[in-house]
């Protein structure tokens, strides 16, 4: 008898030790095609689970402060990262060039060869909203580039809160142009034609942070490095985003 109640409380201790993790990702939405491969393969390996939140990078930094809670943080821009409360993060890298451009539907692109061609047509625009997520931003050094800048912006009819919403409008025809992420628009190659934008501008770093919140630090470090190993890079890459010099 003794020996039963022994055998069943060494087996109860060994489940607990081998239980599975349950992790927790922030992620930006327009990231999401090059995420779920990532974490479908890691939770194949690994027997863990991650629930994934997808927002603009502002709304899961917002997010994040209000809660306090989660292991990982992945963000479109590195300065979202830079943003986190002091003490948040364990070990951050940057993973890969996230780069907007200006997409136009081809039903709508015939004559609009550069942005002062935009500029100066009837097309309406849609961007990301600055505040929301990482594109937004990139939309306004675009136009604060491109010299017809005043222009742009009063042509813009839309300011969305994620990459999803503003590919939803553009691809729906809701606005003729939008400044996207390169990805996106690689993506929808067949429905949207790309201008020439300025060379490095609005150019960001997307970035992963380990948080120092996370319940589960072995875990969460081990999802760390499926991201940023070879091959996590190689499921960005294969989405349209571009590696980073020297890795």
């Amino acid at each position: 008898m003794k020996l039963s109640r022994f055998v069943m409380l060494s087996t109860a201790l060994f489940a607990t030790s081998t239980m599975a993790a349950e992790l927790h990702l922030y992620s930006g939405a327009g990231l999401k095609d090059a995420v779920e491969p990532i974490v479908k393969k890691f939770e194949q390996d690994t027997g863990n689970t991650v629930n994934v939140e997808y927002g603009g990078s502002g709304q899961i930094l917002a997010r994040f402060k209000a809660t306090n809670q989660g292991d990982l943080f992945l963000s479109g821009a590195g300065s979202y990262v830079d943003n986190l409360p002091k003490g948040a993060v364990a070990q951050r890298e940057a993973l890969v060039l996230h780069i907007p451009v200006m997409a136009v539907r081809k039903d709508k692109a015939e004559g609009i060869h550069s942005l002062e061609d935009l500029a100066n047509s009837n097309l309406r625009i849609g961007i990301g909203d600055p505040k929301a997520m990482a594109l937004g931003k990139g939309a306004e050094a675009m136009f604060a580039a491109s010299g017809v800048g005043d222009k742009l912006e009063q042509k813009v009819v839309v300011r969305a809160g994620t990459v999803k919403q503003l590919m939803l409008y553009l691809l729906n025809g809701d606005v003729d142009a939008a400044v996207v992420g390169r990805a996106g628009a690689f993506k929808a190659k067949q429905k949207l034609d790309i201008i020439p934008t300025p060379k490095g501008i609005g150019e960001e770093q997307v970035t992963l942070a380990e948080l120092a919140t996370s319940k589960h630090p072995k875990e969460a470090k081990a999802l760390f490095e499926a991201f940023t190993s070879k091959a996590g890079r190689g499921e960005f890459e294969a989405k349209g985003f571009l590696p980073l010099e020297g890795k």
